[in-house]
């Protein structure tokens, strides 16, 4: 091994370190309030529209991408962008932290106004994710090589998962015994202590040169012409973004599995929560360790696995309303597995796959376009479940699993190996 490959190997070992401890931090803050199980719970209690709680639960994904194409316009001005990562996590992962003290202020005699609250504090830890989001992604594609890099997701992820196994009894315990909103306010306020000491190890991050910054930052109308240039003739790359469209379609229905536990299969609050909680994670941490192993190796190959898992998810639930809830909680089981890691597949691929130059037009266009049919999802998902119920949703989610999994395995090609080969 050459000098430059041994320094080269110390700074993705440092930088494997930090991004992975960040992860598990913010992957645990996540899981505590998790979008399939607390979330929608925890806003049904709220309200009982079923556009609202399927938006609870894409909320997120719909914040976290919809920014990313205009920052990564303006990420081409800079060839440094570690504090452009830091800088707004600072403030944003004190949000939900702010949004428990809201929850004990309001209390349980205004629900309505702890219901905005709660919009518009996961909205702006959503947006304020996406926002960092382009420049993590190309710190991540620059600052590590795509062997450390499936091994850093899948660590965090399996990692995490372990600490949820331990974590979600106690979630279990404070929801059966505090009275509501109050004992989601405790599981809302120790997120929101993990997502704020999550900013530590970011600070440590060593970041590698990448791409050198533009002169002159391209206007809308020169910007927007590449963009189309870009899904007209790169192939493989338009035709992830198609599998990713039809991921978050699928992905409409999972808000929803939780309220057919507790208002279709008679389950309580107290037991399915956690319960499915605690299946999902199960899940997640194998899953991780499958993704380690595959995904170092190919990537496009756990994709395509992970999406015959996740059309097992609703068909669990379509089969729990004949047999019972235990497949179900099979099913929550495999979603783990399967889902897990599927959108550091993704990201995986598109970082690897695209230059070090056109990183982030590539991260953000795949992210926005994304962001568009997430805004849709929760109205269709919604109104599905609200007049024709939740059976006919669940079968339309696996139509969108199927076509997901169709073009992942017919359209979508192993990716381009771009390593970078960084200074100290």
């Amino acid at each position: 091994m050459s000098l430059l490959e041994s320094v080269r190997e110390r700074i993705y070992r440092r930088n494997f370190f930090f991004m992975t401890t960040d992860g598990i931090l913010f992957m645990v803050a996540m899981g505590m309030i998790g979008s399939t199980t607390v979330i929608p719970d925890f806003v049904r209690r709220l309200t009982d529209s079923e556009i609202l709680i399927g938006l609870s639960g894409s909320l997120f994904e719909i914040g976290w991408t919809l920014p990313q194409l205009f920052i990564a316009r303006y990420m081409l001005r800079f060839e440094r962008k570690k504090w452009w990562f830091i800088g707004p996590s600072i403030p944003v992962r004190f949000v939900m932290l702010i949004f428990a003290g809201l929850i004990v202020w309001f209390g349980k005699e205004q629900p309505g106004a702890i219901l905005v609250a709660f919009f518009i504090c996961w909205g702006i830890a959503a947006v304020g994710d996406g926002v960092v989001g382009v420049p993590w992604a190309d710190i991540s594609g620059t600052s590590l090589d795509s062997k450390w890099r499936a091994r850093m997701f899948g660590v965090h992820t399996g990692a995490a998962g372990l600490i949820m196994l331990g974590v979600a009894p106690v979630i279990a315990w404070i929801l059966a015994n505090r009275t509501f909103p109050d004992n989601y306010a405790i599981v809302f306020g120790m997120s929101g202590v993990l997502f704020a000491v999550s900013i530590i190890p970011i600070l440590f991050i060593h970041e590698l040169p990448g791409a050198k910054k533009v002169d002159k930052l391209p206007s809308f109308a020169e910007f927007l012409p590449e963009l189309g240039h870009v899904l007209r003739t790169d192939g493989p790359y338009r035709s992830l973004i198609i599998t990713r469209m039809f991921t978050t379609l699928f992905a409409m229905s999972s808000p929803f599995y939780i309220g057919y536990a507790t208002v279709t299969l008679g389950m309580s609050s107290a037991v399915a929560v956690p319960t499915l909680l605690l299946m999902q994670t199960i899940g997640s941490v194998t899953g991780s360790l499958l993704y380690t192993w595959i995904g170092a190796r190919n990537n496009l190959l756990f994709i395509r696995l992970a999406l015959i898992g996740a059309a097992l998810w609703p068909v669990s639930a379509l089969l729990a309303g004949v047999v019972g809830p235990w497949t179900l909680y099979v099913g929550f089981l495999v979603a783990g597995v399967a889902i897990s890691n599927l959108g550091f597949s993704y990201q995986n691929w598109v970082v690897t796959y695209a230059d070090a130059d056109r990183r982030p037009v590539y991260v953000g266009l795949f992210n926005t376009v994304s962001a568009v049919v997430s805004m849709a999802a929760p109205f269709i998902g919604g109104t599905i479940a609200q007049r024709a119920g939740y059976p006919p949703l669940f079968m339309v989610s696996l139509v969108m699993a199927l076509g997901a999994l169709f073009m992942a395995t017919r359209f979508v090609r192993t990716m381009h190996r771009v390593e970078m080969v960084p200074s100290a």
